[in-house]
């Protein structure tokens, strides 16, 4: 084969690889919504940063591959790659990526219990000696004058 085919050819096979990796990229994207919960308008601005990012990456990638020559063959081989991802390695990699986010989110909360321990220990002997203590000082003095009054 000619080199001219040998370049079209590593065209095509650059080109289904970028649309497995846009593909999974929103794939992240979709994970990161199921766990950060949002309102819609953030929805729909992630999803437009997404998409520029997206065109300037495939903008980007056309001029360094094909000196910025779009051909339909590439459109055809993104479409392809995404829908080969789609169906062989998505479900796989989203079930994945919600363990590994379930396992962040665990650690998470367990570190942050573990460093927020002290704050709530001296919630508690604030509770216990200054503000408890006080009032039962308080109450105590209260009976001993009492007493007191009762005895004169």
């Amino acid at each position: 084969m000619s080199m001219f085919i040998h370049h079209e050819l590593f065209l095509v096979i650059q080109a289904l690889r970028t649309g497995a990796v846009l593909l999974l990229c929103y794939d992240l994207l979709r994970v990161f919504r199921k766990y950060a919960v949002h309102s819609r308008k953030i929805s729909n601005a992630q999803d437009i940063l997404y998409w520029m990012g997206s065109a300037l990456y495939l903008f980007f990638r056309i001029c360094q591959n094909n000196d910025g020559n779009l051909r339909f063959y590439m459109i055809l081989s993104l479409v392809a790659g995404a829908g080969l991802c789609h169906l062989t390695v998505s479900p796989f990699f989203v079930k994945f990526c919600g363990i590994l986010f379930d396992i962040c989110i665990i650690i998470g909360k367990k570190i942050i219990k573990w460093l927020l321990f002290p704050v709530r220990r001296g919630k508690i002997f604030w509770y216990k000696h200054v503000v408890k203590g006080r009032l039962a000082n308080w109450v105590i003095l209260r009976r001993n004058e009492k007493r007191k009054e009762t005895e004169k």
